[in-house]
């Protein structure tokens, strides 16, 4: 299994979480969805660049890409762009640093949470993790430096964006 989530920079508050077969694009919609639809619309991530994230750095642009000035987007960034997140690459985990300890506390506490539930599914792995989300933030989380939310009202057609789209046409011959 893998935990994929999202944590609050400013409080350290673990936003949603949730437990995948593998780090896929629905798992991030999910959770950026959640997040959406209990807090509102951050208004930037952080990620480690990974292929979900952003294309391969490496990766040279297209021809159409080099003239119209434009990066070609992943399914999850054309999410974020649409809703006017700013997607922020970190190069290191210093950068990450509270997600980064995040996943060294869970490691510690919510691996022995879930022994003690005997979850041995991913369903009962995300009950688990569902109970002890509560307690971890109250636990862990704290207030804001700079009172006020970070958080952007979400416009009135935000569910048309949590869909893939493909934009390309195809000429078949």
């Amino acid at each position: 299994m893998t935990l994929i989530g999202g944590i609050d920079n400013a409080t350290g508050e673990v936003l949603h979480a949730l437990f995948r077969e593998q780090e896929d694009t629905e798992g991030y919609f999910n959770l950026l969805q959640t997040i959406v639809s209990s807090h509102e619309i951050p208004m930037a991530i952080y990620h480690d660049g990974h292929t979900i994230f952003e294309p391969p750095y490496k990766e040279n642009p297209s021809l159409e890409e080099q003239l119209s000035g434009e990066k070609k987007l992943t399914q999850f960034g054309r999410l974020l762009d649409e809703l006017n997140i700013t997607s922020i690459r970190s190069w290191s985990p210093q950068a990450r640093g509270r997600i980064e300890r995040l996943r060294g506390t869970f490691q510690d506490r919510l691996v022995s949470q879930l022994r003690l539930a005997g979850a041995s599914t991913i369903s009962q792995a995300n009950q688990v993790l569902k109970d002890y989300l509560p307690v971890h933030n109250r636990k862990f989380a704290v207030p804001p430096a700079i009172p006020g939310p970070a958080f952007l009202k979400p416009g009135s057609d935000r569910r048309s964006k949590f869909c893939l789209k493909y934009t390309r046409t195809r000429r078949i011959g």
